[in-house]
């Protein structure tokens, strides 16, 4: 059974103060739009919120354009809107949920579905209309029509197919389109040529429609929107050309100013906002960069912060003795998990992988690693938390069995050697050395994983290489064509964690990350996230057939087939299922979690009087 860990623990200090700018005194009500769960309550409008991050990225595009960063779309998500976002993890949802359940409108009005006829079948094809929000404009003023919703998709695939100027992280889904009608300013039609069923993962989400004007300054340059600058002018946010991954035009709650690379991102109020309600309420909202998780803590210990995100449940304890904070816990759609490098001379022989995950004490890392606040996933685990709905009910769990581990490598011909180089650890049977290197990102959480994980392959006479040779985020997560590890395959055995991009949606994580279609490489443009080089003709199948209907009931079968053979090939190892943890001073009023994208609906948040 999976422990309750998704409660919100409240917690008082005798003092308060809280680095917010109090900016007018007129009262408000909190206004119930579509979505709003807050109740309600005396609001006084203005004011600062200081949020810390602890991965800076190097591009904003990061969100899901050219990698695929968490911290990035946090900064751009108050900013940048999609014709859904997801709902609030407190928001509840339906016995038996559809993935359509999980989504709200956000520039589109409303979840297309084949039962509201939005979602229209015919043979092996199908079309997704899309009504669009009427009065939003982008924050520069010019308005938002179907026509941003069309270029969106030319900017993916259809302008230039797999010859993008720009390193896209993946094309995967929206190189099932083969056009888009605009009927009218507030309809688009969106025409697939096969039975796609991930379309609510297509322009939706932070980043998820992007202006059409400025596409055409890039257009009319190199087509590259890291390369090209654009020229913007957002009346009380930012004034001057850059390059898209360094600033933003949005039609969100919140506009961008500025970026100081190693100290802070600055958001400012949108008074044009579409959402009505005299929301958002504050005025600023300010992303401060810091070094680690440890100092997002101390950070909140001495107010210079009013929320952490990414913190970790090691941190648990610490902030529950912080009386002014609380403290959120969200279980994930999400796995922390060992990449296995398929190339590899060592770990192309599917023993020794089998080896090293029974060798792993994966339970020992998440009773003293993560405080018991998780579980150890299923050995194929990509179909849990949101997901849940297309788990295998006799999903494999490998046990933690280290004398079996060692017994299936004496068998194999890997001996243990008591002299010589290998002393101490095992050769294969050409009689190499078995030595590989394990690599993360400078996360101390990370770094003690390593240690027991170095430990116990030691303990079956396989050797880690040290010093370990850890890097940061920005380098681990780099697209392939700027020397990013993961991504340009330099590595044997990489540490990180791998999420579900958007909720109850299995292929957003297994196509990419799986199918032998998205490993990425330069002939590719770098385009894809299979990073273990896994190639299978089976799960290959399986996951293409789970793509080709909408129902549920249609692709569980699917998905169950690809959970069994991942089962059987081992490309990677999931160690825990992820957790969230963020914490914020409890003056701030209007929070709600959500896994997928940190500061969502930013428009409600406001400063508690």
């Amino acid at each position: 059974m999976l422990p309750d860990i998704s409660a919100i623990t409240r917690h008082r200090r005798p003092r308060w103060r809280l680095s917010l700018t109090m900016l007018g005194a007129m009262l408000l009500v909190v206004a119930c739009a579509p979505g709003n769960g807050t109740n309600p309550t005396a609001v006084k409008p203005g004011g600062r919120v200081t949020v810390g991050s602890w991965q800076e990225q190097d591009s904003l595009l990061s969100c899901n354009i050219t990698a695929a960063a968490s911290h990035a779309c946090a900064y751009i998500n108050p900013a940048m809107e999609g014709l859904l976002t997801v709902k609030a993890n407190q928001d509840p949802l339906p016995n038996n949920p559809k993935l359509s359940d999980y989504w709200v409108p956000e520039l589109a009005t409303q979840v297309p579905t084949l039962e509201n006829g939005s979602v229209k079948v015919s043979g092996d094809k199908m079309d997704v209309i899309w009504k669009l929000r009427r009065g939003v404009k982008w924050q520069d003023g010019v308005p938002f029509t179907s026509k941003d919703v069309k270029a969106t998709f030319e900017f993916w695939w259809l302008k230039y197919r797999d010859k993008n100027p720009t390193p896209l992280v993946s094309t995967s889904g929206w190189d099932q389109v083969e056009g888009v009608e605009t009927p009218d300013d507030y309809t688009a039609i969106v025409h697939f040529h096969i039975v796609y069923a991930a379309y609510l993962t297509l322009g939706t989400g932070p980043y998820g429609i992007l202006p059409d004007h400025l596409l055409e300054q890039v257009w009319a340059k190199t087509g590259d929107i890291t390369h090209d600058k654009v020229t913007v002018n957002i009346p009380g946010g930012y004034n001057g050309s850059d390059t898209l991954d360094k600033i933003m035009v949005g039609t969100g709650p919140f506009m961008f100013k500025e970026w100081v690379t190693g100290d802070h991102l600055t958001l400012v109020r949108n008074p044009r906002w579409w959402g009505g309600g005299g929301r958002p309420y504050l005025n600023e909202i300010r992303v401060k960069f810091d070094s680690d998780a440890n100092q997002e803590l101390n950070e909140l210990r001495t107010n210079a912060i009013d929320m952490g995100l990414d913190l970790r449940p090691s941190l648990l304890p610490p902030l529950s003795r912080l009386s002014d904070v609380t403290t959120v816990t969200i279980l994930d759609s999400a796995s922390e998990h060992v990449d296995i490098n398929l190339h590899n001379t060592f770990l192309k022989d599917v023993t020794l992988r089998k080896a090293i995950l029974m060798a792993i004490d994966r339970q020992k890392i998440v009773d003293t690693l993560l405080l018991g606040k998780t579980v150890v996933p299923p050995d194929a685990w990509m179909c849990i938390q949101t997901g849940a709905w297309c788990l295998d009910p006799n999903a494999k769990h490998s046990p933690y069995d280290p004398a079996a581990a060692n017994k299936l490598l004496d068998d194999a011909g890997y001996k243990l050697q008591d002299s010589g180089d290998c002393k101490g650890f095992r050769t294969d049977p050409q009689g190499r050395c078995v030595r590989l290197h394990l690599i993360t990102t400078t996360l101390p959480l990370r770094e003690e994983q390593e240690i027991v994980i170095a430990s116990d392959l030691q303990s079956i006479g396989v050797e880690i290489i040290k010093p370990f040779a850890n890097v940061p985020s920005s380098r681990m997560f780099g697209s392939c064509t700027s020397g990013g590890v993961i991504y340009s395959h330099n590595f044997d055995l990489a540490l990180y964690t791998n999420n579900y991009s958007y909720p109850a949606e299995p292929d957003s994580l297994a196509y990419t990350a799986y199918h032998s279609s998205q490993i990425p490489t330069d002939v590719n443009g770098c385009a894809g996230q299979n990073t273990t080089y896994i190639s299978d003709p089976q799960l290959d199948q399986a996951l293409d057939q789970a793509r080709l209907s909408v129902r549920l009931s249609d692709r569980k079968d699917k998905y169950i087939a690809a959970q069994r053979r991942l089962a059987d090939l081992i490309p990677e190892i999931p160690l825990y299922q992820a957790v969230d943890v963020e914490a914020y001073n409890k003056k701030l009023g209007g929070y709600k979690g959500n896994e997928f994208w940190w500061m969502n609906q930013t428009a409600d948040w406001y400063i508690n009087q």
